[in-house]
């Protein structure tokens, strides 16, 4: 295997992305974020996306969860941050507003993320929207999941739906739901509840 920071500078290129998450992740995490990234794969075909935004979401799904992997910090802002220092600002800033990290990063008291990130718009802004649903319709063991699952594993994980990570994936699905095209992308891709 190449060393790591030759895959940190192809960041941005789907192969590259998944060496770093396999050789950083632990294996949980991996078959996650595996899991993430074939729902980004059905969310591309389910949009359409052109050839190189569905390689930017692949990319950018492989990459969601190393910030875990690298360091202290809000796991979205740490990735965000190894994603700048490699010379990919527009994944970085894809990467640190995902699963409503602005909103998270408020309610544990830390610095408003749009100061360092600034928040994506146009294209940017809808790579996000779909790595938010990739994110949101994947369980712990990388399997499709329903919102509600991944929200009930996460109250049952806080011990109450006033935890800050419950709090977050509410407004995440709300945000969505608010969204016609965005619910019905996440209708698409989500099991049906049993």
């Amino acid at each position: 295997m190449e060393p790591l920071t030759v895959h940190w500078r192809r960041a941005d290129e789907p192969a590259a992305a998944h060496d770093l998450a396999h050789a950083l992740l632990d294996p949980g995490r991996y078959a996650r974020t595996r899991g993430v990234a074939q729902q980004a794969a059905r969310l591309a075909r389910a949009a359409h996306l052109d050839r190189q935004a569905r390689r930017r979401l692949l990319a950018c799904a492989w990459l969601h969860d190393l910030g875990a992997a690298l360091g202290p910090g809000l796991p979205p802002v740490v990735a965000g941050r190894a994603l700048r220092r490699a010379g990919h600002e527009d994944l970085a800033r894809v990467v640190a507003h995902r699963g409503n990290a602005a909103f998270e990063a408020a309610l544990r008291d830390l610095p408003p993320l749009a100061r360092e990130f600034p928040p994506p718009r146009g294209a940017e802004r809808s790579l996000l929207t779909l790595l938010d649903i990739a994110v949101l319709t994947t369980g712990p063991d990388g399997a499709r999941a329903t919102p509600a699952a991944v929200l009930r594993r996460i109250v049952e994980e806080e011990g109450g739906a006033a935890g800050p990570q419950a709090r977050v994936v509410v407004a995440l699905v709300a945000r969505l739901g608010d969204d016609p095209g965005a619910r019905a992308l996440l209708e698409r891709v989500a099991p049906r509840a049993a």
